[in-house]
This record gives structure tokens, C-alpha cells and sequence, in this order.
């Protein structure tokens, strides 16, 4: 009940303050007004293109032969949002040979891994409650009166109605592709296949580059197949991509990440330190999208930033000096996970769609934990973390002149809750989990 009641009483309180709220910020004021219009988008194709828009007019861009610079024309000169690495392109380029290029088009593609990704919810959920006849934990699991018959169906449940997602499929965002494929990646982990694992993560890392921190995780924790799986991957996906763009436009997208780094973004649904700290001291108004400008340089922005960033990379580089004689569970790969997004400057609401399935990971390691105090604070912290990350909570937006504007990064706190409960999960020793099987 925690996964619908909340999204609910939520929904129902924003929709009758709709007409006062509808005036703060242009977004689903609900994630019921979210899955509203992504149902109307079944019958009639979504035209919104976030990602498309500035993605097609790179292509374009290359196209052209023009000798510009394409991030210094674009990003910085036009202000177009082309934030992603050539590599993002190569997709793009098949779809369109393939006659699939409209922003109809790609918002029905989609629209179909958005629903693969709730059945592969689905299934991850079945994976983490089968009964393995070796693992004695499965009895002590059956015993806590979590039904496994019911959480496959509130995992799609779940996903259908999870405000990160949602929220990227409305906009028209290629995160949708990133969040199956990063929920594919832990079904593989849980099952033992890490090399495909390591291959669903270098998939998204030629979309997401950010996510190239696990490469590192990998290597440190020593998952030889996990790390073979990722450069296998991504070293052609790159190779092919420097042949068809240049080595000039990859050099140049370092630009574009050191100015993220630097400036950030300064609009609300930034849920990243750079966000909160842009929404006290940017001189932009946190409420308004300007796609016209850039966010201006604040020096106090900056430190904050690259503070948040080295901590994050620290909770990933870390652990496996401390722990070196263990071995790295589906919870300790959450964590690395988590940081990516978390340390990132630019962090909106949907990039938190990874989040998904480390919610039923960590679901699943608690009901592991003897009943007690320990297992019914990680079950009110699960509760609270979900409730934060998983709706849109619209009456943070009033506070948006007030000195607690940090609220409205309501996703980002319950992010921490989540990173915290993972790592809790794990101490005190990292335990060796048993939901990995080491690969043959």
C-alpha cells in the first residue's frame, strides 16, 4: 500500500489545488496527470521531444559538412540542450535510415520500452522471491509474510506509476531507454550474468558517460566479466562513433561537461546539489525555463558542486579498499548506481528513473534482516525515501521563495534516504550477498 496511497492522496490534494498551483511551474502538477498523458499518447502520438529536438539538430548539424564546431555552434552559441556525447547519435542515425526519425515516431519506441520496463520490473520481482532450494535464506523469507504472488504485480504497478519515469516519458526524454537498460542490468546481476550486465551498462554509457563510473566500480571490486562486458561495448560503440563524427566533436564535448560542472542549471527540477544551491545565490528565477540562456557562473555554485561530485565519486572508489576481501552484492553496485546521478550537476527528476529497481532490491535485503527494530527503521526509511522519489509532490513549489526552497529537491533527499538504507544494508562487514552467483 505504500507504493499507491501516497501517489494518490498526493494526486488528489494537488488536482484540487490545480488552479492555484497550475500558475507556479508549467508541469504534470501529478503523477496522475503524468499517466493521464501518457495514456492519451496510445491513441495520439506524444510531440514532445526533450531529448529529440536537440538530438535531431545535431544530426543535422553534422550533416551539413559545416566546418562549425557542433557543441560550440549549438550548446553554447544557439543555447540548444545538446548535452549528450556523439556516441548518443549513432541510434539516432539507424532509426532515421529506418524512416524512424519523427518525434511521433521515437515517443512511440518509446512508449514500448517504457511498458518493457515495467514488465521487466515485473520479472526482477519474481527473480528476487523464487525459491533456490540452496539458499537458506528463502525460507526465513517466505516466513515474513511478504507475498511474493503480490509483488510481482505491484512492481509493474509501481513502475507505471514511478514520477521519474513517468516523467521522462512525457517529455519526450531518451532516459526512458537508459531505465530499461539499467533495470535490465540488475536482472542480469541478480541472475549471474554480469558480462551481460556489464554490456546492458556500456549500452548506456554511450547515451549517459556519467554512468562510465561503474567501469571504475568494477575494476576496483575486480568483476573481471562485469568490466569485459562494458568495454566490449562501448570501445566499438565509440571507435564507430569518432569514424562518423570526428575526434573533434568528442574532444569538444569535454567543454560541455566542464561547464555543467562549473554552472549547472538554476530551474527547480534541478535535484542535484548545484540545484539547491543555484536556487540560493543564481541570479535566475528557479521557476522559469529559459531556453534561451544559460545559468550564469556562481562561484559559491561551483565549489558546492564539485564538493558534492568528489564525495560521490569517494562512496565508489572507496568501499573497495575498506572491503577488499569481499565481494560486491546487487546492493553495492545500487550505491555505485546512485552516485552517478547524485554527484552529477545536472540531476532532473527523470534521470532518477535508475532508482526503480534498487528500490525492489533493497525491499527484498530488508525483509532478509530478523524481525526486530533494525528491519522496521529500513522499512520506515524505504517508505519515507519512496514517497519522496517516487511522486511529484507539487506544494514544495510554495516554498520557492522562502529560505526552505531546498524541499522542492524533494527527490534528491529521498535519493540520499535510499543510498543510506542501501549502504546500511551492507554493514557492518559488506556482506556477501547471495542474490549474486559468482560468474562460472
Amino acid at each position: 500500500m505504500i507504493v499507491l496511497l501516497p501517489t494518490i492522496a498526493i494526486s488528489l490534494l494537488g488536482r484540487y489545488y490545480a488552479s492555484y498551483l497550475e500558475g507556479i511551474a508549467p508541469i504534470d502538477l501529478t503523477n496522475f496527470a503524468a499517466m493521464r498523458t501518457v495514456a492519451k499518447s496510445i491513441l495520439s502520438s506524444n510531440q514532445l521531444g526533450d531529448s529529440w529536438s536537440p538530438m535531431r539538430d545535431a544530426l543535422e548539424f553534422l550533416r551539413s559538412g559545416s566546418n562549425a564546431h557542433l557543441y560550440e555552434t549549438l550548446f553554447f552559441q544557439k543555447t540548444v540542450r545538446f548535452q549528450y556525447p556523439p556516441t548518443s547519435l549513432l541510434p539516432l542515425e539507424l532509426l532515421s535510415s529506418m524512416g524512424l526519425s519523427s518525434v511521433g515516431s521515437l515517443n512511440r519506441l518509446n512508449l514500448l520500452f517504457y511498458l518493457l520496463n515495467a514488465v521487466a520490473m515485473g520479472f526482477l520481482a519474481w527473480l528476487l522471491c523464487r525459491a533456490d532450494h540452496d539458499d537458506a535464506r528463502t525460507a526465513k523469507f517466505a516466513n515474513l509474510q511478504l507475498d511474493c504472488k503480490a509483488l510481482v504485480p505491484l512492481s509493474v504497478i509501481a513502475s507505471l506509476t514511478f514520477y521519474p519515469v513517468l516523467r521522462a516519458q512525457v517529455l519526450g526524454q531518451i532516459q526512458v531507454w537508459i531505465d530499461l537498460l539499467f533495470t535490465l542490468a540488475i536482472i542480469f546481476w541478480v541472475g549471474g550474468r554480469q558480462l551481460v550486465s556489464g554490456i546492458c551498462i556500456g549500452l548506456a554509457c554511450a547515451i549517459k558517460p556519467q554512468l562510465g563510473l561503474l567501469l571504475v566500480w568494477g575494476l576496483l571490486w575486480r568483476r573481471v566479466n562485469f568490466v569485459l562486458g562494458i568495454s566490449l561495448t562501448i570501445a566499438p560503440i565509440l571507435l564507430i562513433s569518432i569514424a562518423r563524427y570526428g575526434w573533434q566533436t568528442h574532444l569538444d564535448y569535454l567543454e560541455v561537461l566542464s561547464f555543467l560542472s562549473m554552472h549547472g542549471e538554476s530551474f527547480f527540477a534541478n535535484n542535484s546539489i548545484n540545484g539547491i544551491l543555484n536556487a540560493y545565490f543564481s541570479p535566475n528565477n528557479p521557476r522559469v525555463w529559459d531556453a534561451s540562456t544559460l545559468t550564469p557562473y556562481v562561484p559559491i555554485v561551483h565549489a558546492g558542486t564539485v564538493l558534492a561530485e568528489a564525495f560521490a565519486v569517494s562512496l565508489v572508489v572507496i568501499p573497495p579498499f575498506v572491503f577488499k576481501s569481499k565481494s560486491p552484492s546487487v546492493e553495492t553496485i545500487g550505491t555505485a548506481a546512485i552516485c552517478t546521478v547524485i554527484g552529477s550537476p545536472v540531476a532532473w527528476e527523470h534521470h532518477y528513473g535508475i532508482l526503480l529497481p534498487l528500490y525492489l532490491v533493497a525491499v527484498r535485503a530488508t525483509f532478509d534482516l530478523p524481525p526486530g527494530r533494525r528491519r522496521l527503521v529500513m522499512l520506515a526509511a524505504l517508505s519515507v525515501s519512496w514517497i519522496l522519489v517516487a511522486n511529484l509532490i507539487p506544494f514544495v513549489l510554495l516554498l520557492g521563495e522562502t529560505p526552505f526552497r531546498a524541499l522542492q529537491a524533494h527527490c534528491f533527499f529521498g535519493t540520499l534516504l535510499l543510498l543510506i538504507v542501501l549502504f546500511a544494508l551492507q554493514a557492518p562487514l559488506l556482506r556477501a550477498s547471495k542474490l549474486q552467483r559468482e560468474p562460472a
